[in-house]
């Protein structure tokens, strides 16, 4: 039976499944008994398991444990076969230890893996049970060597990216919500589900990452259906990590203007909202707040018609911290050319 890892390597001539009739023989020749229907039975899984992926040169095993296992062969399963999974067994009645592929396991482990740790008469065991160990055991041992050797790299990734993975990957629905606390009127998005566009183009849309992998309300999310993270949603982290500071980037502006909104409400709110429309108060906030989120002071008399508008309106969020959308910003820097925010600053400060 194949597994999900074999399967990414079927395009390899070598790579092909547990030889069936060359592990009996050598599996044999390790046993105490001299029947092979009784020599498998005393053999079990040591619950060791790694993952070492074919390189083209051969196998690099990186752990010294498995570089001295005393297989003497730890790039192949004893088939003879090179195998991405390994997993340890032993013989319980003269210690031998060996190496084999998760599909030459299958077939012979599970009779003493279901009679010491699940209690089963070993003389009971049929078919059936073996196909259940198949789908539930190894899928376990692979888990937990999954998580062994990648888990402490990708809970890193996906911490650093799951906050952000919820603002980007999103679809924005077109409605919106009053936020009482800010005082704003917000857009209403829902997590993207389903990815969009050809991967690594600008164009993709990703499904959510969180929604993937953990989300609560996801009733197939990876980390109960695998255990582990699958390719897919491995690369699409790699993916988002490689754009992550252009995202922080995007969300920086408005972030500041959220974090400066509700300072100034907290104020206003401590003075009554006595001096919130003063128009000296305003003018001054203006001034400061485009200080503190990097953006270009001008003066609306100096323009008119549309963009007299379209400056008043700016003015008006950048005073009050309303977060600017990605298309305000650039058309705000469209009117204000270098030139112009020249013009515009000594016209202020009256140099």
């Amino acid at each position: 039976m194949m597994t999900d890892f074999e399967a990414e390597y079927d395009d390899l001539d070598e790579f092909v499944f547990g030889n069936y009739p060359r592990l009996t023989d050598k599996l044999l020749n390790l046993s105490v008994a001299d029947d092979y229907e009784e020599a498998k039975k005393e053999w079990r899984v040591t619950g060791k398991v790694w993952r070492q992926a074919i390189q083209r040169n051969g196998f690099q095993p990186r752990n010294q444990y498995i570089l001295n296992h005393p297989s003497g062969h730890p790039n192949k399963c004893l088939c003879g076969h090179p195998i991405v999974y390994h997993f340890e067994i032993e013989n319980t009645l003269n210690n031998t230890r060996e190496i084999v592929g998760s599909s030459c396991v299958n077939n012979w482990m599970v009779l003493r893996h279901l009679s010491e740790n699940e209690g089963v008469d070993i003389n009971t065991i049929t078919e059936k049970d073996i196909e259940e160990w198949k789908q539930q055991m190894v899928k376990s041992l692979i888990r937990d060597a999954w998580w062994e050797e990648h888990g402490e790299e990708f809970e890193e990734d996906f911490n650093r990216i799951k906050d952000m993975d919820l603002r980007i990957n999103v679809i924005h629905t077109g409605k919106t919500y009053y936020d009482d606390t800010l005082k704003l009127v917000r857009p209403i998005t829902k997590i993207r589900k389903s990815s969009k566009g050809e991967r690594f183009s600008p164009e993709y849309q990703m499904a959510s990452i969180v929604w993937r992998w953990n989300h609560p309300d996801n009733p197939k999310a990876q980390i109960h259906t695998r255990g582990f993270p699958n390719d897919r949603l491995i690369e699409d982290i790699g993916i988002f990590i490689m754009r992550l500071n252009s995202y922080v980037e995007k969300f920086k502006l408005e972030d500041k203007m959220l974090e400066r909104r509700y300072e100034q409400l907290s104020l206003a709110r401590k003075d009554g909202f006595k001096e919130w429309n003063s128009e000296v108060a305003r003018n001054y906030t203006f001034l400061k707040n485009c200080e503190y989120f990097d953006l270009p002071i001008f003066d609306t008399n100096l323009v008119q018609g549309w963009e007299y508008n379209f400056l008043a309106t700016i003015k008006s969020q950048i005073i009050e911290a309303k977060p600017l959308s990605e298309k305000q910003v650039q058309k705000l820097f469209e009117i204000l050319t270098p030139a112009e925010i020249e013009r515009h600053r000594r016209h202020i400060t009256g140099e």
